[in-house]
């Protein structure tokens, strides 16, 4: 059995380490391959599923006077945000905030998490994962 075959049988992903262990398994086993994902549903759940690679984009926030510079008139105000989806109704971006060990893996990467006149999209484009508009609060 292919890691694909066995990621559609049991809809879900694995990673390449936990494969080897479950085809050790599978070729030890007389049954067949729809049996066999069957017999093992509940060690996966106990399986935990692999991390995905996140989609970060930076995300141009306006203060309330609707200007996108700071008073100095140097810097755009960046939020870094995970990309979750689009709204195809309205056409907008769905996001939601990075935890500390995205901001970490960002740092380690050599990104500048401070300073920056360049983004991906202005937060009036996107909404919240509950699908509401993004409100200024300060």
């Amino acid at each position: 059995m292919m890691k694909h075959e066995f990621e559609a049988l049991a809809k879900r992903e694995v990673t390449d380490e936990q494969f080897e262990a479950i085809e050790k398994l599978y070729m030890s086993s007389t049954l067949n391959k729809q049996d066999f994902v069957k017999s093992i549903r509940t060690i996966l759940k106990s399986i935990p599923e692999p991390e995905k690679e996140k989609i970060i984009k930076k995300m141009c926030v306006r203060d309330r006077s609707g200007c996108r510079k700071t008073p100095n008139g140097c810097y755009y105000h960046i939020e870094y945000v995970e990309l979750v989806d689009v709204d195809i109704k309205t056409g907008k971006f769905i996001v939601k905030a990075l935890e500390d060990k995205d901001f970490e893996k960002l740092s380690r990467e050599g990104r500048d998490l401070n300073l920056s006149t360049g983004f991906d999209f202005d937060y009036t484009q996107c909404l919240d994962t509950q699908h509401k508009e993004i409100e200024l609060t300060a």
